[in-house]
């Protein structure tokens, strides 16, 4: 399985009244891993600016706290479907020295295109950027 890791720092503003990262927090995380597999790709589509990026859905189950750290936590995002307009992403956030597992997530993104606010074809170039990074084996329809 080809996942794409991302480290990051728990700050003391992620944190709530019972100091530990507030659940909507998690989702600030997946964006930010989101973020990150998707600039690892320089193609035309995503920089073009009629196009845009729009999460259709986010599930995110939680399985454990994640108090104060000095560590960062690691959030592995991989492709699990690629469709016409569409893909889904997996996600664990997890401690990454151990098989600790905070939450695991599913993201579903469309491209847009801005002026008519319609679902528009992945390009050839972002397909195989998500397959790169697909579980096994790479799903695609």
């Amino acid at each position: 399985m080809a996942r794409r890791r991302f480290l990051l720092q728990v700050r003391s503003t992620d944190l709530d009244w019972l100091q530990h990262v507030n659940n909507s927090v998690y989702a600030d995380y997946l964006q930010e891993a989101r973020v990150d597999l998707l600039s690892m790709w320089r193609g035309s589509q995503l920089s073009h600016p009629e196009l845009s990026m729009v999460v259709a859905n986010l599930e995110i189950t939680y399985r454990r706290s994640i108090h104060f750290r000095p560590e960062p936590v690691a959030i592995d995002t991989w492709t699990e479907k690629v469709g016409r307009t569409s893909y889904t992403l997996a996600h664990e956030i997890r401690d990454p020295d151990s098989d600790v597992v905070y939450a695991v997530a599913r993201s579903v993104l469309v491209l847009v295109d801005k002026t008519t606010e319609r679902p528009t074809p992945l390009g050839d170039e972002l397909r195989a950027h998500l397959l790169s990074v697909a579980d096994e084996p790479a799903a695609s329809s």
